[in-house]
């Protein structure tokens, strides 16, 4: 009984090993036929591979030779042996693949910036704004000051801004602004053709954009007296919006000319005022401050009307000024002379008055 039971046992352990070897052989076969697939399929990709980096050579080759050479398409097909069909559709996959891509630059976008002319002036830029077709010369130098306004302005900084009708074209050349406070630096004025609320509605629009605070000066920029004048200095919003002038990091201004409509607070004066300002040697104006040819502060009574931004608040900021007055190089001198304004954009006609004036 016990040896027939060894017989059976050493009979089912020789079958197994038997099935055993059967399945490593059927393992070896399979994984033969495996590396035999995978051999292929390396095969079918190196080749799908080299097609698709044959097909963009020959993308970045037709590119090349019509963008760069100036090759006619029809030249092109005659050269690479293919339809005018089959090139116009690999150089339109150029461009959707990015092989291609087209700059357009704007020569007038940046404004012609005239460094020596800012050396001579002892300020830190001078920019020549070079006008678009139908674009008005005052809207093209606020597409300017809106430029150099977003290079110098910081998140969470404060801007001052005065109206003029230079500045009022800044929102439309502004799409964004960095979150920043507002302030108004002068009250509203009136001038031909422009209202007072479009002097306020300057700040406001701006704030808006900003989502910052907004301090809005809620007084002309000159009134009939002094007693006047401090009367409304002395009201709480408008002494805080004074005071928010203290901390200016970036104030946008317009220099005006000290002649009949070149500058809005000429025709605030009466005509004695006028003169005395000229005897006196004013040339130009920023924010009802009176300047003469040297840059000095013009003081007289006239400034004790006047309700805006002081010159040492406007000193310790960066502050961009629109020029507009062609035909006065004098005041533009005398904005640079005053310590006032640091960097100037102007009509290039002014500029060649500027450099003239100079020598």
């Amino acid at each position: 009984m016990g040896s027939e039971q060894a017989g059976l046992g050493a009979q089912a352990g020789a079958t197994a090993q038997a099935d055993l070897g059967t399945q490593t052989g059927a393992g070896a076969q399979t994984g033969a036929e495996a590396q035999a697939g995978a051999g292929t399929q390396a095969g079918v990709g190196a080749q799908a591979g080299a097609g698709a980096a044959d097909a963009i050579a020959l993308k970045v080759a037709l590119a090349s030779e019509h963008h760069l050479e100036g090759v006619p398409k029809i030249e092109l097909a005659r050269r690479h042996g293919l339809s005018r069909f089959q090139v116009a559709r690999l150089l339109d996959e150029a461009r959707a693949e990015g092989i291609v891509r087209i700059e357009v630059v704007d020569p007038t976008a940046a404004g012609r910036d005239l460094s020596p002319l800012a050396e001579r002036l002892g300020i830190s830029s001078v920019t020549v704004a070079v006008a678009r077709p139908g674009e008005a010369p005052r809207a093209a130098i606020a597409r300017q000051v809106a430029g150099l306004l977003l290079r110098h302005l910081r998140e969470g900084g404060r801007l001052g801004v005065a109206w003029s009708r230079t500045l009022m074209h800044l929102p439309a050349a502004l799409d964004a602004l960095p979150a920043a406070d507002i302030v108004q630096l002068v009250g509203p004025v009136s001038t031909a053709g422009h209202s007072t609320a479009q002097s306020s509605a300057l700040v406001h629009e701006l704030g808006a954009r900003s989502g910052g605070q907004v301090w809005a000066l809620p007084t002309p920029l000159i009134v009939d007296s002094s007693q006047v004048a401090a009367s409304l200095r002395s009201m709480e919003e408008v002494r805080t919006a004074l005071d928010a002038a203290d901390g200016l990091d970036v104030a946008t201004v317009s220099v005006g000319a000290w002649a009949n409509g070149a500058s809005t607070l000429w025709s605030r004066l009466r005509p004695a005022e006028q003169q005395r300002a000229l005897d006196a040697g004013v040339v130009a104006e920023i924010c009802g401050i009176l300047l003469g040819e040297s840059g000095a502060v013009w003081h007289s009574a006239v400034e004790d009307r006047v309700i805006g931004v002081r010159p040492d608040q406007l000193r310790r900021a960066r502050v961009i000024a629109a020029i507009p007055a062609v035909g006065h190089p004098e005041a533009v001198l005398a904005a640079a002379r005053s310590g006032l304004v640091d960097d100037i954009v102007l009509a290039p006609e002014l500029a060649e008055q500027v450099e003239a004036l100079l020598g």
